[in-house]
């Protein structure tokens, strides 16, 4: 059995339009929602007595920003953070494809990534009838399988749809 925790980036700034699309930095919102999410993570992650093994995120700024502000309020070493450039511009099957690479030793992983792929990917792999992952919201799937490469689309169950706006 793994676990798969699907992170959209945190509120990104717009406040420079030159800066390149890759290189939006978080806004003040942004630096406000990712460790008020990290810490609901911390309590799923107590209730379901996991941890996060692994974390992958896609390089750009506002992305692999958001996933060290989580590794701060999880206490993981942000040198632990794997970047992948393919998961930029990716859709929900390359990011499936890249899922099924990750490192077997890892029972759950975080994937830091952009939308809307983030959203067909959570669709995609449990039929999670989700409209739009927010800025910096968080879904956990359990995945019935032994092995990454096993994944297969359809096979997940949603165990958690969180966002910093949510009223729950």
């Amino acid at each position: 059995m793994k676990t798969l925790y699907i992170l959209r980036h945190a509120k990104s700034s717009w406040a420079t339009p030159d800066v390149k699309d890759f290189d939006r930095p978080l806004n003040e919102r942004g630096f406000h929602d990712a460790p008020e999410m990290a810490e609901r993570l911390v309590e799923l992650l107590k209730e379901r007595g996991e941890r996060i093994d692994l974390i992958v995120s896609s390089p750009a700024l506002r992305a692999y920003t958001t996933a060290t502000l989580f590794c701060e309020v999880l206490g993981i070493d942000p040198e632990r953070i794997v970047q992948n450039r393919q998961i930029y511009l990716a859709g929900s099957p390359k990011l499936q494809q890249l899922i099924a690479l990750f490192d077997e030793s890892a029972s759950s992983a975080m994937l830091v990534a952009h939308n809307p792929a983030l959203t067909d990917l959570a669709n995609d792999l449990a039929h999670a009838g989700i409209d739009n992952i927010p800025t910096c919201g968080l879904v956990a799937l359990q995945l019935p399988v032994e092995n990454w490469f096993d994944l297969q689309p359809g096979v997940g169950r949603l165990l958690r749809f969180d966002y910093p706006k949510n009223p729950d």
